[in-house]
């Protein structure tokens, strides 16, 4: 049954990958780059095959095209620097059922918004946007347990207050973070008891061999 349509707002995994089975190749390359590995639109518009790379510490340089290639470098359009991320198995079917390996000439951002929204309409899901997207992949990231400062390097971001703003707390996060601290106070509480307990049979100063 098709999910209830709402505003526009931040997809979850299952609305990413109900969108991923019905779009095209080259608009779901687009997708999969914003939801699975952060771009921005204009960002994921100028991948080619060339983004690809299997070396980290070539990643910056001059990548080889690999086809086991597990990396992805982007140019920044804000911060107008080189980042590199991780490529997910997702992202990878996209990037192998592309026809032409490139997106650069294929769409626009114009017509990659609209489509988006064709898209949400067709799979019965909430209609969402390219920047809702990235939001999505740090959001899941954060829900994952990934470091804040890793998150935000995979964004592209120069400060973790941007991050930040990403990142949006649900129920879920509110019961992990009381657990934590119920967890916490848990096991102190048990070390305390244990050190008492010693410290009750522990033999005090001076009466230890004492005759009766």
């Amino acid at each position: 049954m098709p999910l209830a349509r709402r505003r526009k707002g931040e997809p979850t995994d299952d609305h990413i990958e109900l969108l991923l089975r019905i779009a095209p190749p080259a608009e779901r390359l687009a997708i999969a780059l914003m939801a699975d590995a952060g771009c921005r639109l204009r960002e994921a518009l100028r991948f080619h095959v060339s983004s690809l790379t299997s070396h980290i510490d070539q990643a910056l340089a001059t990548p080889p095209a690999h086809p086991i290639s597990r990396l992805l470098r982007i140019w920044a359009s804000k911060t107008r620097v080189w980042r590199v991320v991780p490529i997910p198995e997702r992202l990878s079917h996209a990037i192998t059922g592309a026809k032409n390996l490139t997106l650069a000439g294929v769409l626009t951002p114009r017509r990659t918004q609209k489509r988006l929204l064709e898209l949400c309409a067709a799979a019965g899901v909430p209609e969402t946007t390219p920047h809702r997207l990235r939001h999505s992949y740090a959001t899941r990231l954060h829900h994952a347990g990934t470091p804040l400062h890793t998150i935000s390097a995979l964004l592209g971001h120069r400060s973790l207050a941007v991050t930040l703003i990403y990142l949006h707390t649900g129920a879920d996060d509110y019961d992990k973070a009381r657990t934590a601290l119920d967890k916490a106070a848990a096991a102190a509480k048990r070390r305390t008891d244990r050190d008492r307990r010693n410290e009750r049979h522990r033999p005090r100063p001076g009466r230890a061999g004492q005759k009766r």
